[in-house]
């Protein structure tokens, strides 16, 4: 049987789909057909998996015990605790195992200023509080500086061979019989609270004897009068 020929003398259509495809007219191979999008796990269209098996290595957590070392390192009584942690925070750090050695380090460098500066403050505090001389705990023949500040007087103890403002030289404690004395005038009482053998010594200070005691303006019993005698000339001996 002899085929129907095309009328119009065309070849008949190719198949939209890539079946019959004409040749390339400029040689080149035709490229290949997308490939359909893969499925399974290991990553979506059709990509390998980003890590082995599928699954995402944990980095590495910050040691948390480095970073209680800083933070204690920079509170003034803890820093000590602080070195300490910071020591162990380098051991857990070792290797790259945790991170957070910089934490660590810089927790036993800080603890280490803290708690020297901490103990350098304390034996200034210790000696300025252990100088200071107060009317319960004064004593005849002591050396002073006094400081004044809103007619508070503040007495400080120094060595009599060095330059000092004033030197003790009576103490009275208020009872119910000189009450009214003392808080009338308290410089006046003195007369009776220093040593009569220390009085003809003292001839030359008549002036200067000054007097001071916890609450001027509510003298009680049980206060301590303390006398003084404060020239105008820094002393540089003891006067009794």
């Amino acid at each position: 049987m002899t085929p129907v020929s095309d009328p119009y003398g065309q070849n008949p259509p190719q198949n939209p789909y890539g079946q019959n495809q004409p040749p390339n007219p400029y040689g080149q191979p035709a490229p290949p057909p997308p490939a359909p999008y893969a499925s399974g796990a290991g990553g979506g269209y059709g990509a390998p998996g980003a890590f082995p098996g599928g699954s995402d290595p944990m980095p590495p957590k910050t040691d948390g015990i480095s970073i209680a070392a800083l933070v204690t390192s920079l509170l003034c009584c803890l820093a000590p605790l602080g070195v300490i942690l910071g020591f162990v925070g380098l051991s857990r750090t070792k290797g790259g195992q945790r991170k957070g050695r910089g934490l660590a380090i810089a927790g036993i460098v800080i603890g280490l200023l803290m708690s020297i500066g901490t103990a350098v403050l304390g034996v200034v505090i210790f000696v300025f509080a252990d100088s200071v001389v107060t009317p319960g705990n004064a004593e005849v023949g002591q050396c002073v500086d006094i400081d004044e500040e809103d007619g508070t007087v503040f007495l400080r103890e120094k060595k009599c061979t060095e330059e000092h403002d004033a030197e003790i030289v009576g103490i009275a404690k208020v009872t119910s019989d000189n009450l009214d004395e003392v808080a009338d005038s308290m410089a006046a009482y003195c007369v009776e609270a220093i040593d009569p053998d220390d009085l003809a010594k003292l001839a030359p200070y008549a002036q200067d004897v000054n007097a001071v005691i916890e609450d001027p303006e509510d003298v009680s019993v049980g206060d301590h009068l303390v006398c003084y005698v404060q020239p105008d000339d820094e002393l540089t001996e003891p006067i009794l």
